[in-house]
């Protein structure tokens, strides 16, 4: 073998053209050199996984809570630590009853059992309550037995706008000074003119109290 030949020659683990010896992994490599293991978990660990974002609007209930162990109230108030979330949902009526998370917070979370026709008509009761109309105000509207008709319209306009809100309207009709008080054919007119333009309205029965009379106006 000629000289050149031996020279030129590829030794095994040397690479001629990078100049630098190249490392062979060995069987203590394949066998020993190994990925780190992962970190075990505690079973009992009761907050294993990233919390699920809690709806805007209520707590969470049943599957959406993430814990794996809860402090369990019952419908009759009863607690139990520390039992597994699965085996409170397998045991419960999921047609009549909600696994309310009442305290998140809580190591383990608290959660209780509502039932839910009693949650749905208290949640249809508080409903009924905000939509519900304030109690009725009574107003006043005064003037006098000699009022002009377009005084009248003005003043009873006002009236039948007070009552169509729900209000209740008291109409005062009144002797001012210096005025002569009104026969009673006189005043039965007048009555009967504001009868007329509150007409629809329920009133109650004039109330006389020297030269004024007052009646009573509301929604019928």
């Amino acid at each position: 073998m000629s000289l050149l030949r031996i020279c030129t020659r590829r030794l095994p683990g040397v690479n001629l053209y990078q100049h630098k010896p190249v490392v062979q992994p060995t069987l203590w490599h394949r066998t020993f050199v190994t990925k780190p293991k992962p970190k075990p978990v505690s079973p009992l660990s009761t907050n294993t996984e990233k919390p699920a974002p809690a709806p805007m609007d209520r707590p969470r209930r049943d599957e959406e809570i993430v814990s794996r162990y809860i402090t369990f109230v019952n419908a009759e108030g009863e607690a139990q630590r520390r039992v597994p979330l699965k085996r409170v949902l397998d045991s419960i009526d999921r047609n009549q009853y909600f696994l309310i998370e009442v305290d998140p917070n809580a190591n383990p979370p608290v959660c209780r059992l509502f039932d839910k026709k009693l949650m749905f008509a208290k949640q249809k009761q508080q409903k009924k309550n905000k939509t519900a109309k304030p109690g009725a105000t009574e107003k006043e509207i005064q003037f006098a037995w000699n009022v002009s008709d377009h005084d009248m319209q003005h003043k009873l306009g006002k009236a039948r706008q007070l009552l169509e809100k729900g209000n209740k309207v008291k109409i005062e009709i009144v002797t001012k000074k210096g005025q002569i008080r009104p026969t009673q054919p006189e005043q039965q007119e007048v009555i009967q003119r504001v009868a007329n333009h509150l007409d629809g309205f329920k009133a109650k029965k004039p109330a006389f109290s020297g030269g004024m009379c007052a009646i009573l106006y509301s929604q019928s």
